[in-house]
């Protein structure tokens, strides 16, 4: 269990300093948080660090979300669109491949006891992949492709998880549903234009499209509220918000009894109301936070009744000087808002008062290297430890953060506490366990894609990411170094090494990162 080892091993490290050295704002008053100016009693301490594996990925500000993790498997995505797959427990690592270009966003489903895994690329293709551990070795059952016809240029697709069986995507300005056959022996394909709402002729179980392209600017983000309520972020600064009946399932379904209506279309910024915008999410059962270009600005929303009565902007917060911010948010094991900015190698945490009454207090953290994307979980027996599982520029990273650190001091509420029932958060998996058993052994069919492209996993090519050996992640986390231990630092191959493809910005000259915490060896450059 090195890579688990490594993750209790930060945690064990956080939970040793919790007073906060951030900055209190007033609740429901917008704010400015200058990271060029300090106030006293400001601090910016490094996260402690838990190396996981070494592999460069070239600096591009983008809105990617390119690794997703659960509690057995740690994915991240590569230039040429596989997922490099490490096994948590044994260090075992695949190559899952299906793309032809870049992953825009990929997520587990929310499965304590199944592991798989939908990734969805800028090449149309959404795959959906049980993810197996079988005789010393990471096996791969392919379960759904839907291939996209003329997917958008320059839009980012995303994925969503509406059940452990049920998923949405977006692509361009389009959302469609899909259910997800865990029993299936064979992978279900298909191939989708997207072009009409409904249910397209030929199309897989529960197949229905929302919205069509072509008929509103892209959608750069969207999220489900804990009812089913959809929101989405649009490229010309556009948030538009669709209800579903209270009681009667996600909202996606009603798209079969025709077009849906928009409950709500508003302009999140008044300052800058046409400008981008880059992430929306829940907070509550009618509160949203939108982040605006670049995540520059977060706005947190009450959304009123279902016609917006009573909507209103509750506060704003912007983030001022060379930002260029990957947001995640954390919730609701945490209240927290987190911000990676790729310009300064820093974490700013916002915290959200009860009841999304507003914000109430910025944390800010400093990293060893820019955070290109990244996710939150909580793992660790301690209830207010969260776990940042990171892809940086040249290694993929675990960072630990105590929600105390995050909050003003002596503030209470019901953070923390937010525990999964695996019982009864598995209780609808309607035997697909005992037929996943029965899959061990049974061959694993390969997609036969509606694109040319491989989709059965390949051995590892010899120089690819150097993964840490058990004894090597140990000897980091105990102050030793991966040289020691015979740790090398062959990077990824030339063409996986580059973590985009074109023309980018060069990245920023980066700041000198600060002293490695006590015990913490970090990854050399």
């Amino acid at each position: 269990r090195a890579l688990q080892a490594a993750a209790v091993a930060g945690a064990a490290g956080s939970a040793a300093a919790v007073v906060p050295k951030g900055r209190a704002l007033d609740v429901g008053a917008d704010a400015v948080y200058d990271i060029e100016n300090r106030v006293d009693g400001e601090e910016q301490p490094q996260l402690e660090v838990s190396p996981i594996t070494m592999y460069v990925t070239e600096y591009a500000e983008r809105q990617f979300c390119q690794i997703a993790v659960n509690s057995r498997y740690i994915c991240y995505g590569l230039r040429a669109g596989q997922i490099r797959v490490l096994h948590k427990d044994t260090s075992e690592r695949a190559l899952l491949r299906g793309h032809t270009q870049m992953i825009g966003d990929m997520r587990f489903a929310p499965s304590s006891k199944d592991d798989i895994i939908a990734s969805f690329g800028v090449d149309g293709n959404l795959l959906v992949k049980r993810i197996k551990f079988a005789e010393d070795a990471i096996e791969e059952q392919p379960l759904l492709q839907v291939t996209v016809v003329n997917p958008p240029a320059g839009s980012v697709p995303r994925v969503r998880w509406l059940s452990k069986s049920r998923l949405a995507a977006s692509i361009g300005d389009a959302i469609f549903g899909v259910d997800v056959d865990l029993k299936a022996r064979e992978p279900v394909v298909f191939t989708a234009e997207l072009t009409e709402v409904g249910m397209p002729e030929g199309a897989p179980n529960r197949f229905i499209v929302f919205a069509p392209l072509g008929q509103k600017p892209s959608i750069d983000d969207f999220d489900f509220s804990p009812e089913g309520s959809l929101a989405c972020a649009h490229a010309d600064g556009t948030v538009r918000v669709y209800s579903a009946p209270t009681g009667e399932g996600d909202v996606i379904d009603f798209a079969y009894d025709g077009p849906p209506s928009v409950d709500a279309t508003f302009e999140p910024f008044a300052e800058d109301p046409d400008g981008a915008l880059a992430s929306i999410a829940w907070v509550g059962d009618d509160a949203i936070v939108v982040g605006g270009e670049s995540n520059k600005t977060l706005a947190l929303w009450k959304l009123g009744s279902g016609d917006m009565e009573g909507a209103e902007c509750v506060q704003t917060l912007k983030v001022s000087g060379d930002v260029y911010n990957f947001s995640c948010v954390a919730y609701p094991h945490a209240r927290l808002v987190l911000l990676a900015n790729l310009r300064k190698q820093s974490v700013y945490a916002v915290h959200l008062a009860a009841e999304a009454a507003g914000f109430d207090y910025v944390s800010e953290f400093s990293v060893t290297m820019p955070i290109l994307s990244f996710t939150a979980l909580k793992e660790s027996d301690d209830p207010y430890a969260l776990q940042l599982y990171c892809m940086q520029t040249q290694a993929i990273q675990q960072y630990a953060l105590h929600i105390d650190r995050c909050r003003p001091e002596g503030s209470q509420g019901d953070e923390g506490e937010y525990v999964i029932n695996e019982e009864e958060a598995d209780a609808d998996t309607d035997g697909f366990e005992s037929a996943a058993e029965e899959d061990e052994t049974v061959a694993v069919p390969a997609i036969t894609p509606a694109t040319p492209t491989p989709t059965t996993p390949a051995a590892s090519a010899p120089g690819s990411s150097k993964l840490l050996t058990p004894g090597e992640l140990m000897s980091m986390a105990s102050g030793g170094s991966a040289a020691a231990s015979g740790a090398g630092s062959a990077p990824e191959s030339p063409r996986a090494a580059e973590g985009s493809a074109g023309s980018k910005p060069p990245p920023p000259k980066p700041k000198a990162p600060g002293p490695a915490p006590a015990g913490v060896n970090p990854l050399p450059p």
